[in-house]
């Protein structure tokens, strides 16, 4: 079957249907979503909460979208939500945050080339610097690598906009690069 064959056994009630969906869907929706919040059990929980919301909501599901999109955009909706909550807490209790997501790509004549942990762990350091639309913008097109207009359908914004937080996001990356850990960079752009 198909998902909208499940949708529809799912919207009269069938858990089992449900359930399928979640099979099929969570991995996908958990590395999306484990990267914009930097945080795999975090990440978890708003799978869930995502998936619950889905369910509470089936009846307002439009079958001309892909089921993905639409819990894509609930679970970034919800991640983004949490970022916004967890930046409160921690301005309220002045604490530090730590982001990880994983170097998308290092292109030819780059500086010192990073291994996966040690290009995390620069990353994990620089994230901080770009707000919750442009990280999941970022997340969403560079790392999972949707369509920049199913990007825009995922946040709820034109694919104009997803264009413009993404620019927005590599310009403040690299800014902190170049400032932070120039070695990263190709000789030419160190100056």
């Amino acid at each position: 079957m198909n998902d909208l064959q499940w949708i529809q056994s799912a919207k009269k009630g069938d858990e089992d249907a449900y359930a399928e969906l979640v099979r099929r869907h969570s991995g996908g929706l958990h590395r999306a979503v484990a990267r914009i919040l930097a945080d795999d059990t975090e990440a978890w929980d708003v799978v869930q909460m995502a998936f619950l919301k889905a369910w509470q909501k089936l009846d307002r599901y439009d079958a001309r979208y892909s089921f993905s999109t639409w819990l894509y955009r609930i679970g970034t909706n919800l991640a983004i939500d949490f970022l916004r909550s967890r930046g409160s807490r921690e301005r309220a209790h002045k604490a530090g945050t730590e982001h990880r997501l994983r170097l998308v790509g290092t292109g030819e004549g780059a500086g010192t080339r990073a291994d996966s942990s040690e290009a995390d762990s620069v990353l994990r350091q620089l994230v901080g610097v770009l707000t919750p639309q442009q990280r999941s913008a970022f997340v969403l097109r560079e790392v999972e690598g949707l369509e920049t207009a199913e990007v825009a359908e995922v946040l709820g914004c034109s694919a104009t906009t997803v264009r413009n937080h993404i620019f927005q996001a590599r310009k403040a990356l690299r800014r902190e690069l170049k400032a932070r850990f120039p070695e990263y960079l190709p000789a030419s752009e160190r100056g």
